[in-house]
Formats: structure tokens, C-alpha cells, sequence
């Protein structure tokens, strides 16, 4: 397994990855548009600080990739502060497909992101997960999140909001 960060060499993976996601009615892909090609270009360019709607802050985007280039996982750091970030989708959001989960793919994106990406204004991360997501609570708490506090939302579901710590000074 390998860690890179999202480019437009991973098309033909990411059109797969893409349709899985939206299959499995994963938040961040629901609203998008039914073109994958077109989606990744954004993701790329995002992550430069370039065409972003309103509202939005710099996004990047990393994927875990097996020897085969088969897209496992996605990671993304939100770089900024806002609302939204702060109370609902948090700084850095993953996740792992299906057939992937039960072996620490989780675990392994979100750590990679903790120790490469630079400490956030506000000093630790946001991490926002549905309380229902047993899998997420666990990766989240085992990678070091501290309970901010648990939101209930206007639909009944409860969201985790987590403080995390990055870890990439320690390396340094």
C-alpha cells in the first residue's frame, strides 16, 4: 500500500473509487455531479488554492492505493477556519471502501495526514464523525481525538466532534 497525494494520473482508479462512493451514499460524494473525471480535476486544483466557490478553503486531497493502483481510501485536509469546518465537516475527513475496512486503512490515512500536515491556526484539528460510525469513533480516538463534544443534528443523528493533535513535530 502507498500514500499519493490525488493527481490526474489516478483517473482511471479515481472514476471506480468515484462510482463506489456515490453507490455507497457517502456524504462528501452525494451532491457532486455524475463525472468523475471532471470532480478529480476540481480535487486537484482545490488543493492549490485555485477555482474554489465561495465559502470554500484550500482542500487536499491524498489516497491510499494498492500495488495495482486500486483506490482503497481518501484523506482530505481542509486548510482554514470556518464554520462550517469548526461545527460540521471538520479539517480532515477519510474514508475507507467497504471490502477494505478491518485493517487499520483508517488509521493509516488519518496518522499519514497527522504527521505530514502543518499544525492549523486554531492549533488542533477538527474531527467530525457520525457517532454511529462505530469504525470512525474507534480510528478517530485510537489516532489520539479528544472529545470536544457530541451534536445532535436537526435529522436525530448524533455527530462526534473530536480535537486531534498533529504529530509531525514529533519528527522533526
Amino acid at each position: 500500500m502507498r500514500i499519493e497525494a490525488a493527481s490526474e494520473k489516478h483517473l482511471s482508479a479515481y472514476r471506480q473509487y468515484f462510482q463506489a462512493c456515490r453507490e455507497l451514499d457517502f456524504d462528501y460524494y452525494r451532491d457532486l455531479a455524475d463525472d468523475a473525471d471532471a470532480w478529480l480535476r476540481k480535487l486537484v486544483r482545490h488543493a492549490d488554492g485555485e477555482e474554489m466557490p465561495a465559502g470554500w478553503v484550500p482542500c487536499q486531497t491524498w489516497f491510499l492505493l494498492t500495488p495495482e493502483g486500486e483506490i482503497v481510501g481518501a484523506a482530505r485536509l481542509r486548510h482554514g477556519e470556518t464554520h462550517m469546518i469548526q461545527e460540521k465537516i471538520g479539517h480532515i475527513g477519510f474514508e475507507v471502501l467497504p471490502k477494505w475496512r478491518g485493517n487499520g486503512y483508517g488509521r493509516v490515512l488519518l496518522q499519514y495526514v497527522q504527521a505530514i500536515a502543518e499544525q492549523p491556526e486554531c492549533g488542533n484539528w477538527v474531527v467530525v464523525c457520525d457517532a454511529a460510525n462505530a469504525a470512525a469513533v474507534r480510528t478517530v480516538e485510537t489516532c489520539g481525538g479528544q472529545l470536544l463534544e457530541d451534536v445532535r443534528q436537526a435529522d436525530g443523528t448524533v455527530l462526534k466532534r473530536y480535537s486531534l493533535t498533529p504529530i509531525g513535530g514529533l519528527f522533526a
